[in-house]
């Protein structure tokens, strides 16, 4: 088994029980992409073809209002499953984006390749039920904090979740996710790092 299959083989494992068997037939099924930085998996408008693991690098998902203004809903890095499951099902086009922010490698799946997995691997049908269900409770917990926590709470939240997010992510698309304007995000850096001295 090399590395990526290794990677995939634990992380799996985590919530289900995969053998070597049913990680090697995932693997027959996935499409190995390569994402540049800036470069998108999809976007706005497009139909999301896609779902996938990433096995390297960071990605942003977003969408943009009428505006013009972005606004990232989360950031996906090594061990994430990515991807809008409404568009890739009804083949409607997606109202987000999805941006590499460094050179990636995904294990990507089909509709055809998803559903072929789900029905001939049972391990991963269980799987895709937990992961979804973790996804959704994730989404209900951001938007709550967006209206519940202080931005600070928010930043706090978010170092604890990616401790490494300021080596990989531009500052303002991390003001972006938190819901603030750049400026506000250096204050509460440097007021945090004033206190802790």
């Amino acid at each position: 088994m090399n590395p990526g299959h290794e990677n995939l083989h634990r992380f799996m494992n985590k919530t289900v029980r995969f053998t070597e068997a049913d990680t090697g037939h995932l693997m027959a099924l996935a499409k190995v992409v390569q994402l540049k930085k800036k470069e998108y998996l999809f976007r706005e408008g497009e139909y999301a073809r896609y779902v996938g693991y990433v096995n390297k690098g960071c990605l942003r998902y977003f969408h943009t209002d009428p505006k013009g203004e972005e606004h990232i809903i989360y950031f996906a890095q090594e061990n994430w499953w990515i991807g809008d499951l409404d568009s890739f099902y009804s083949r409607k086009p997606t109202p987000y984006n999805l941006q590499a922010l460094e050179p990636c490698e995904l294990f990507a799946f089909s509709v055809e390749t998803f559903d072929r997995l789900r029905s001939e691997v049972p391990a991963y049908e269980e799987f895709r039920k937990l992961a979804h269900a973790r996804a959704t409770a994730a989404r209900l917990e951001t938007m709550l904090s967006q209206r519940r926590q202080t931005a600070e709470e928010r930043y706090l939240a978010l170092l604890k979740k990616f401790p490494d997010i300021f080596q990989r992510v531009p500052q303002h698309y991390i003001a972006s996710y938190l819901g603030i304007k750049p400026q506000s995000l250096s204050r509460i850096r440097k007021q945090l790092s004033d206190g802790s001295r």
